[in-house]
């Protein structure tokens, strides 16, 4: 369910990039500069590659379900977007339509379902979050109970023998009181490195790459506004709930700078987001304006201009700025995940191997009192 999940998560951004660079590259007459399509083609490998991980790693029939269908919807997408491009290309008006029916496909059919096999597999990470940070209660029962066994043993031995101690029996004890305390802390370490994963790596990773989809989708519903010259109602109340969720007070950005209160580095990072959000939404007005006054050269050119002033450079900003919060949140993730596995290496042989020699020392033990008895 961790690689599922991973996988999910990898392929909800990457739909969401694919459709806002597609959404902007439609604005650039003709032919869409190389490094929107780039852009472009990365965000399908990396939707294609997450697509083949889920696949391999769905166990439940709905899941199963969800795959298959943004398997077969994937390629309709992009047969959308080639020929909004080929039309674009060709000055025909007809392209804007078929770029609005790839946005509508991907917004309705694609994200949602994406979106559920993402959910699927949070729970189902949860789930074994939990049972990983839990007390091995069942395997401290089964050892106080050996304990309390052989305590009973040795005194009934002590009253039938007259002998105080049995040598075998007392390194029995010893090595089981060692079994329960390696337990106990393995477990214990387990579970805090468990909390930490989650606490500094998942539930970060979740609020960043929410924030990443959101800016990408606000991305694509400004681009079909602007297709539309400014007049697509729909797009413009799409584009304000995704800058809502993003910069809102409690939004998305505010949950970052909690999460990251106490690391200067990625409350920095957080703080360059917000800058760039902030100069995004208060350009986003104008290009608007100046669409509906016809003036849509200009507004195209303000809006995936390679200017400073451009919204492009602010939209760019604010994916790198959450990007390499990502990045470093991720390997927080790993180093933890890491330190839990660690806090088990070696757990399971060694408990074994204890209990083996317990046995052994009670069997000695006993077998030491049933020889002087015949003697």
């Amino acid at each position: 369910s961790g690689r599922l999940s991973v996988a999910a998560l990898q392929l909800y951004q990457a739909l969401s990039q694919a459709d806002a660079t597609a959404a902007s590259s439609y604005l650039t007459a003709g032919t869409p500069s190389e490094s929107m399509n780039d852009a472009y083609r990365t965000a399908l490998r990396d939707a294609t590659v997450a697509l083949a991980t889920a696949a391999g790693e769905v166990e439940h029939a709905e899941d199963v379900e969800l795959v298959a269908q943004l398997n077969a919807r994937l390629p309709v997408y992009t047969g959308l977007v080639e020929s909004a491009r080929t039309f674009n290309r060709l000055g025909e008006p007809v392209g804007a339509t078929y770029q609005e029916q790839a946005s509508t496909l991907m917004r309705q059919e694609m994200l949602p379902s994406a979106h559920t096999l993402q959910e699927n597999a949070l729970a189902q990470l949860t789930e074994s979050r939990d049972g990983a940070a839990a007390f091995p209660w069942a395997a401290a029962a089964l050892v106080i109970a050996a304990l309390g066994t052989l305590v009973w043993a040795q005194l009934w031995l002590t009253r039938k023998t007259n002998r105080t101690f049995n040598l075998g029996l007392v390194g029995a004890t010893v090595l089981l009181v060692v079994f329960a305390g390696w337990l106990a802390m393995a477990s214990l370490a387990s579970a805090s490195h468990t909390s930490r994963s989650h606490e500094e790596g998942s539930r970060p990773l979740e609020l960043l790459a929410q924030a990443e989809i959101a800016a990408q989708q606000a991305r694509a519903e400004e681009s079909l506004l602007l297709i539309a010259r400014g007049e697509a109602p729909e797009a413009a109340d799409r584009y304000a709930e995704h800058i809502e969720e993003l910069t809102a007070d409690g939004g998305l950005l505010d949950q970052l700078d909690d999460a990251f209160a106490d690391d200067p580095d990625l409350a920095a990072k957080i703080d360059d987001a917000r800058d760039a959000a902030t100069a995004w939404s208060n350009g986003h007005g104008e290009v608007v304006k100046l669409a509906q006054e016809g003036s849509y050269t200009e507004a195209v050119a303000l809006a995936v201009g390679d200017d400073e002033a451009s919204l492009q450079t602010s939209f760019n900003g604010l994916n790198a700025a959450l990007t390499e919060a990502t990045e470093t949140s991720a390997d927080r993730f790993v180093d933890a995940t890491l330190d839990a596995q660690r806090s088990l290496q070696g757990a399971a042989a060694g408990l074994a191997a204890l209990s083996l020699a317990a046995l052994i020392c009670a069997a000695v033990g006993i077998q030491v009192r049933v020889a002087e008895y015949y003697a």
